[in-house]
């Protein structure tokens, strides 16, 4: 469930920037510039989401263990395993709400812009 709610928050961002920006990517089209790298620039904006809300993400749940652990008594430990696994379903969420958003501007014709 948190997947599907993380997804459809990023989503909602990368949106509303595509948006925004709707103006700058019509520039890029018109100057000669291919879908791929529009798109290009909108999965980065992705990546970078990904990443900064991983890293206080993992913050947060490191202190949480330890409140768990403490409270518990239980050896509650956060492997490094564990921590990829998350960062790489975080990086997949982000992407595919990236290739959902990039959507319009695939579809973006500059004379229409313009």
């Amino acid at each position: 469930m948190g997947f599907i709610v993380g997804a459809i928050i990023v989503y909602q961002v990368l949106f509303t920037d595509v948006s925004e920006h709707l103006h700058e990517y019509a520039t890029l089209r018109a100057m000669g510039y291919r879908n791929g790298f529009v798109s290009g620039i909108v999965l980065q904006q992705a990546g970078i989401l990904a990443v900064l809300g991983f890293i206080p993400g993992l913050a947060v749940v490191y202190w949480l263990y330890g409140k768990a652990a403490a409270a518990t008594n239980l050896p509650l430990h956060l492997t490094m395993e564990r921590s990829l696994t998350v960062f790489a379903l975080t990086l997949a969420m982000c992407a595919i709400s990236g290739l959902l958003a990039v959507r319009k501007v695939r579809r973006l014709d500059p004379a229409d812009v313009f």
